[in-house]
């Protein structure tokens, strides 16, 4: 399947941005560290498709318990990530279905607990895209 500008854009919404070929051409276009005290434990995305014009969430993290999701500004539209799987580097990660971007400006956030359930550490990207 091939995107295709603005007018498709929109058909993309809450699609899965890799069956859909979407991720093909994909690139982040914002990310920010995910801190733990003075630690780095993971990375918060914003994918970018220029085919398709959709943004995604993708998240790395060192631990199980997270989540993260990319949001529309101009409407609140909100896609979070799915169950996580592992990367070739070890950590955990998941990405989100994706929204349509045509237009539009998104930012990508994200939230982990370590073991215990009680410490919480969150970020988002620091700028829109």
């Amino acid at each position: 399947m091939t995107c295709g500008g603005t007018a498709n854009a929109s058909g993309y919404d809450w699609a899965d941005p890799i069956s859909s070929g979407c991720s093909n051409d994909a690139y982040t276009a914002r990310s920010s560290a995910l801190p733990d005290n003075d630690e780095q434990i993971g990375t918060v995305e914003l994918r970018y498709s220029t085919a398709c014009r959709t943004t995604w969430v993708r998240v790395y993290a060192d631990g199980p318990d997270f989540g993260g999701y990319v949001n529309r500004n101009q409407d609140g539209a909100t896609q979070w990530c799915g169950g996580p799987s592992i990367a070739p580097n070890g950590q955990e990660y998941c990405f989100s279905p994706m929204l349509n971007d045509a237009g539009y400006t998104s930012y990508a956030a994200v939230h982990a607990s370590d073991s215990t359930g009680y410490n919480e550490s969150g970020t988002h990207t620091t700028s829109s895209y």
